[in-house]
């Protein structure tokens, strides 16, 4: 009985090997065309963000002016940061840059979305009203891969 418990250890321990040398699976699937949602207030001079990164894919930006004065939130793809996008008078030339889009000039207690398909990289957003982003009313946002 022994030999045959043997014996059979060995058929199994070979089976397993033969087993592990045959073609790997292939990988598992990645989830791609994620949708994540940031929120962002606007005050005199400072634009706060829940978070200042996202994956890839669809990022959703609901944005409240919770000012006293008109702001808004304009998202631009460039590997500028934020406070050192060049000024062309009292703004920051938005043709100059890859301008994703906006939520345009909002009143204060008002509020405004804005959905884009994000590729990886950096972006600057910014209140582009005439002086605030040279009033630090800037931030910088990342997309991962």
């Amino acid at each position: 009985m022994k030999k045959r418990s043997g014996a059979i250890a060995i058929v199994c321990l070979a089976a397993a090997l033969a087993a592990c040398s045959s073609t790997p699976s292939p990988s598992p699937t990645t989830t791609t065309g994620t949708t994540t949602t940031i929120t962002g207030t606007l005050t005199e001079y400072e634009i706060q963000l829940s978070a200042t990164s996202a994956p890839a894919g669809t990022v959703i930006f609901n944005v409240t002016n919770a000012g006293t004065i008109v702001h808004e939130f304009v998202i631009l793809k460039t590997d500028v940061l934020a406070a050192d996008l060049p000024l062309a008078g009292d703004s920051v030339d938005e043709g100059a840059f890859n301008a994703i889009g906006e939520v345009e000039e909002t009143e204060p207690g008002g509020s405004g979305t804005f959905t884009a398909t994000l590729e990886p990289g950096h972006y600057a957003i910014i209140c582009n009203v005439s002086g605030h982003v040279s009033q630090g009313m800037v931030t910088d946002f990342t997309v991962n891969n």
